[in-house]
């Protein structure tokens, strides 16, 4: 890869701009000032053209030829054939006055690219001073790519993870990076939207809406900086290189010392529920964990009773299942589904709920008292976005553990077997939930300390506002009843009776029964 472009000098020299329009086009392909006009060719030098014969000392290719109209008239050679000549040493491109670019030059199909000095004529005051520039920056390139260098072998040395790789590379180039695997998903990153912005101080690579420096990994994957600024490209791709491969050692160290067996049961469990405010690279993590980038995964979690053996027994055949130890208290799984053909977490068929239904409870230790039940949540698409999934299965499992859901199984993508609580979900643990709740119901959550009138109003409400079933249901009197109902009014201000209060006080009463966050 070169280490200074034609298009790095335009991007440091302000008074050079590329001839639109002539010249072979720019092997990148990309937008901006130095687009059409060959910006990824390798520069060297720069070299000006003598009047007197030889008109330029030997030339190694990669040059900058400097072309002054005064030496080209009085040379009298025809510019057509002394471009063709120059592209035949290897040079990198020709540097015109800007009067000096004849009309039919587009005519002739330039074979190199053409930079144009707007104002003033080419002098040789030019040329020091562009070789002074390219000198100062490559000085400037080495120091940064030698610390570059010597902070990354350092990092390989003591087996830093692929996210240590990348944050001190961000850090050190002050740009956003981030790795991608051969399927697209981010396996980590640093500055980027993806993360907040954090541990990186905003520096010259990320203004002017620069574009991003990509560099191809072993296995398909990618390392991708940027966006960078057109003059911080060169350092980007020093660094580039440099940054690929810790990153390639980094993500095989991960792969060779990936944890297995209970090691690993454990980490998953730590994957799926975090400790609250720590920050972690879930993509690194997952490369450690052998978890597919681009396999589709349910979480599981299920009642004590049922046990991790009997759990894994039951959604063995919906995909290869990872054991993850426990959540909250129950044993729980992730469900790689990639292959799932009609598998009942996803087969909305009554039938074949129901038989599933069935095995959840056969499946539980025979003296168990308590009903069985398991949960799961939706399909969530590679294994960043699993520590959501684990939160929409703990949210089942807590209202199932409490009776209120019926179980005994529930799929968080299912409307028919999580109801109302789907509703609730989004604002699980939110203040505004809670306020909500505390408004609808008034003085009857602190005045029914045994909580004997939330019973009848749920009761009431469940049975459509009948007297006649409600009563039934709660074992008491309808006079009783109607004696709770003018209390439970009398409390919130609200009348149960009343079709258009009933939603409501139903969703004021779930929202207050819902079961506290889990912390991570």
């Amino acid at each position: 890869m070169a280490e200074v472009t034609l298009g790095d000098l335009l991007a440091w020299e302000p008074r050079l701009r590329p001839a639109s329009g002539f010249g072979p086009p720019s092997e990148s392909g990309r937008g901006g000032r130095d687009a059409g006009h060959g910006a990824n060719r390798e520069l060297t030098w720069a070299v000006a053209a003598r009047a007197s014969p030889p008109m330029l000392p030997p030339m190694r290719g990669g040059e900058l030829v400097l072309l002054p109209h005064r030496v080209l008239a009085e040379s009298g050679v025809a510019i057509g054939p002394l471009l063709r000549e120059l592209a035949a040493h290897g040079a990198a491109g020709v540097l015109l006055e800007a009067e000096a670019v004849p009309p039919g030059l587009r005519a002739i199909g330039a074979p190199l690219p053409i930079v144009v000095l707007p104002v003033g004529p080419v002098t040789a005051d030019l040329e020091s001073d562009l070789n002074r520039l390219l000198t100062q920056h490559r000085g400037e390139l080495y120091r940064a790519g030698t610390e570059l260098g010597r902070l990354l072998a350092g990092l390989t040395s003591v087996g830093a993870d692929v996210g240590r790789v990348l944050a001190a590379t961000a850090d050190a180039l002050g740009i956003p990076a981030e790795i991608v695997d051969a399927n697209g998903q981010r396996l980590a990153a640093v500055g980027t939207e993806s993360d907040g912005g954090r541990g990186l101080a905003v520096g010259p690579g990320t203004s002017g809406g620069g574009l991003h420096h990509e560099v191809l990994l072993s296995g398909g994957g990618r390392l991708l900086l940027g966006p960078v600024a057109a003059e911080a490209r060169a350092l980007a791709r020093l660094a580039g290189e440099r940054a690929a491969a810790a990153a390639e050692a980094a993500l095989a160290r991960a792969v060779e010392t990936r944890p297995r067996g209970p090691a690993r049961a454990a980490a998953l469990a730590a994957f799926l529920a975090p400790l609250d405010g720590a920050v972690v690279d879930l993509g690194a993590r997952a490369v450690t964990l052998g978890l597919a980038s681009d396999a589709s995964f349910r979480v599981a979690v299920a009642s004590p009773e049922l046990g991790p053996s009997g759990l894994q027994r039951l959604l063995a055949p919906s995909g290869t299942v990872h054991d993850a130890t426990v959540l909250d208290g129950w044993p729980a799984a992730i469900v790689d589904v990639r292959d799932e053909q009609a598998a009942v977490l996803v087969d909305a068929s009554p039938g074949r709920l129901l038989a599933f239904a069935r095995r959840v409870e056969k499946a539980a230790n025979p003296i168990a008292e308590r009903p069985v039940w398991m949960a799961v949540s939706a399909p969530v698409v590679g294994p960043r976005p699993l520590p959501v999934a684990a939160r929409q299965a703990r949210y089942l499992g807590a209202l199932l553990a409490t009776g209120m859901l019926g179980g005994p199984v529930a799929r968080f993508d299912h409307l028919r077997d999580v109801g109302a609580f789907r509703l609730l979900y989004d604002s699980w643990g939110s203040s505004d939930l809670a306020a909500f709740a505390a408004d609808a119901l008034g003085e009857l959550p602190q005045r029914d300390r045994r909580g004997t009138l939330r019973q009848t109003l749920l009761a009431y409400l469940e049975t459509g506002g009948s007297h006649v079933e409600a009563a039934s249901r709660l074992r008491i009197h309808r006079n009783t009843l109607a004696y709770r109902l003018r209390q439970i009014c009398a409390l919130t201000g609200y009348d149960p009776a009343d079709a258009g209060t009933r939603t409501l006080l139903h969703l004021a009463l779930l929202a207050a029964a819902l079961p506290p966050v889990p912390r991570g």
